[in-house]
């Protein structure tokens, strides 16, 4: 059954949009879907709460978390059995599902296969709506949900493929105005353009000047291939729309609403700059580094250079501020935009005759350059015989995605040329034994450029990190394996540098000195990766799946600690206190069930026990008191227990924002890795 009798009459035979026009009528927007109050009272609590996200959202696969599980009904359960393979249940509604152990791997799936998946989380459990019941007098009889993530291809931040898959999926805005270049009333039209690769937080921006071929857009197209087209509805022209569809692969295209979607550079500006105000970085255990391509502004510390220059260059940078307008709408959708922004690296986006009268040292190849040459990839779209796939020997994914960057921009400054050549002749001879160590370690790293890049978005409470998500898999877990992963790559990574040390004696390459003094290319982090070296133990907080802090490591624990500490030790005081007392060394504490701190007391004792001592209870030959000091230390005790336990559950996050307050040194040893990859393995051509 492809629907139920009243699903088809409402979604098919009667569909209407939100705002009751038509298929065919205009403005009809097939996003959303009208539900007739008829069919919403037919329906059970948990089926209009589902229809009430589905109306909004009927261009989405809903994953709708229930309890353990994520359902899927209607219309996507059938997508759910055609492209997971998952088995229809019994019933009238077309319904299936999976457990949430499988979430990772099913959305990774859809995404990649060029669906929308709306993310509904529950956000309350069956016990906290009964509270709710009771404290407000609500008659609802379904746990509260809410959308934690909108995902696509060109959206997807995490997934087994993507940290196997070393290529890019970039997610593309475009605008566009015609004008007059010159005098002679030659028709142009000014692109902007927003390029964004989510999974690395790297943003490219442009605007520029192309001609009716589009030969801008077609290289930027060819070398970027972007998944994912975000552009205004019916604004853009023919010529544009005509090359965003014949020279791309098949990309999932959105179609905003101009102004309140899609919006314009005032609109823009404003909201990166609620992003980027102090309010949204106070807290924070220290100060922000500063940031290649960052410019501290006013009451806007950290707003990237080129948004600056872009917003004071007036009509020149308006269309590539609106072109990052609509790619921040997009993201918003998807709980992604501050998230990245927060650690985000900022480009200019240069594209074929753009870049003036400035001298770079390098070209950019257009797009029939790239595609006759087969540079990137061949006629069937893969990179098989490709010049790419002839000098790829990188063997991390973040070198091998600057490798493509360069081969798209080759040089052709002579001097530039040479001191890549002199770099390449650095890793030969004498030194070739430390650039296998190196490719040797090299080997063992992630895709570290990806898994910072995930690291630093996922210490904001966004989306399905947020407080109140009901999650049942362990996820403080599976978040602090995922930050070992990282500290032991960091380390790793400078492990590397530190074994090319010699190298520099025997080389005069300028890159290879440069790119290995610290201080120059190479970012000091020996500091920041001692701090986290002896801040807990790695390997026992991997066996237990928490981290118990050293000391030094964070204040607010060491300080409950030290309460606790006093506590105790003023509870041994109190011991030797009544030890004298009674004239007896041999009193002690024990613990019976529950109670904890009990003074044991011998039997041939009992007339001199004061009046005051609480017998709690007794065994053969002895009584078992408390004392009111011992009451008064074991309520502080518990508070500071207490909040020993709340302290030691925020570390982790405290821990991953003291790391990500660093950013842009991680960031630059990643580059640092890329360019000494991409010279080593010259040795091997």
């Amino acid at each position: 059954m492809l629907f139920s009798s009243d699903v088809y009459f409402v979604v098919i035979r009667e569909r209407k949009d939100a705002h009751g026009r038509r298929p065919g009528d205009e403005d009809y927007d097939p996003r959303t879907l009208y539900l007739p109050q008829e069919f919403l009272k037919s329906l059970s609590g948990g089926q209009r709460q589902w229809w009430e996200f589905k109306s909004k959202h009927m261009d989405k696969v809903l994953f709708f978390k229930m309890g353990k599980f994520y359902e899927l009904f209607e219309m996507d359960a059938h997508i759910g059995a055609r492209e997971l393979d998952l088995q229809y249940m019994k019933g009238d509604q077309p319904h299936c599902g999976f457990p949430e152990k499988n979430f990772l791997m099913n959305l990774e799936k859809l995404a990649m296969k060029g669906y929308r998946v709306l993310v509904v989380e529950q956000t309350e459990t069956p016990e906290q709506l009964e509270l709710r019941r009771k404290e407000m007098g609500t008659k609802d009889k379904v746990v509260k949900r809410e959308i934690c993530a909108v995902v696509t291809k060109g959206t997807l931040v995490e997934g087994e493929k993507l940290l196997t898959r070393p290529d890019a999926s970039y997610l593309m805005s475009v605008t566009e105005k015609s004008q007059k270049f010159d005098e002679h009333n030659t028709q142009g039209t000014v692109l902007g353009i927003c390029v964004v690769d989510v999974s690395t937080s790297k943003f490219m921006l442009g605007q520029f000047e192309d001609n009716f071929e589009r030969d801008c857009l077609c290289s930027i197209l060819s070398e970027l291939r972007p998944v994912e087209i975000i552009k205004p509805s019916k604004v853009l022209s023919t010529a544009t729309e005509r090359v965003l569809k014949h020279n791309s692969r098949n990309p999932l295209v959105n179609d905003l609403v101009p102004s309140s979607e899609f919006w314009n550079a005032e609109k823009t500006i404003l909201e990166i700059k609620k992003i980027y105000s102090p309010s949204k970085h106070s807290g924070k255990s220290g100060m922000m580094d500063d940031v290649d391509g960052v410019h501290n502004l006013g009451d806007y510390p950290g707003l990237p250079c080129i948004l600056l220059e872009l917003d004071s260059a007036g009509q020149n940078g308006s269309f590539a501020l609106s072109a990052l307008g609509g790619c921040l709408f997009y993201l918003r959708q998807a709980f992604l935009d501050e998230t990245l922004l927060k650690c985000a690296k900022f480009d200019a986006l240069q594209c074929v005759g753009s870049l003036g009268r400035v001298q770079k040292p390098y070209m950019i190849l257009d797009a029939p350059a790239l595609e006759n040459l087969e540079i990137l990839e061949n006629r069937n779209g893969n990179p098989a015989g490709t010049l790419y796939a002839q000098l790829d020997n990188c063997v991390t994914a973040f070198g091998k995605r600057l490798l493509k960057s360069w081969l798209a921009r080759p040089l052709y400054d002579p001097g530039s040329i040479l001191a890549r050549q002199d770099a390449v002749s650095g890793f030969k001879g004498v030194s070739l034994a430390y650039a296998l160590e190196f490719r040797k370690m090299l080997s063992r790293l992630p895709d570290m450029e990806r898994l910072l890049a995930r690291h630093f978005a996922s210490c904001e409470a966004f989306g399905r990190n947020a407080s109140a998500v009901i999650l049942y898999e362990d996820a403080a877990r599976k978040k602090l394996m995922e930050f070992l992963g990282v500290l032991r790559g960091s380390q790793l990574m400078v492990q590397a540098c530190t074994s090319l040390a010699s190298l520099l004696a025997s080389t005069k390459s300028s890159i290879i000195h440069y790119l290995l003094t610290t201080g120059k290319g190479l970012p000091d982090v020996s500091k920041i990766l001692k701090f986290f070296k002896d801040a807990f133990d790695w390997s026992e907080a991997e066996q237990s799946g928490r981290i118990i802090p050293h000391e030094g490591c964070d204040s607010d624990y060491d300080a409950v600690c030290k309460t606790i500490s006093e506590v105790e030790s003023g509870l041994m005081e109190h011991l030797n206190d009544q030890r004298k007392l009674l004239g007896n060394s041999s009193i002690n504490y024990v613990t019976v069930g529950k109670d904890t701190y009990l003074l044991e007391v011998p039997e041939n004792l009992m007339s001199a026990v004061p009046q005051n001592y609480e017998l709690r209870s007794s065994k053969k030959g002895y009584f078992r008191y408390w004392t009111a000091e011992i009451k008064k230390y074991m309520s502080e005790l518990s508070r500071a227990e207490e909040e020993k336990e709340s302290k030691l559950q925020g570390i982790l996050l405290r821990l991953m924002e003291q790391f990500s307050e660093h950013h842009s040194k991680w960031r630059q040893l990643v580059s640092v890795i890329a360019d000494l990859s991409i010279s080593e393995q010259g040795f091997l051509m």
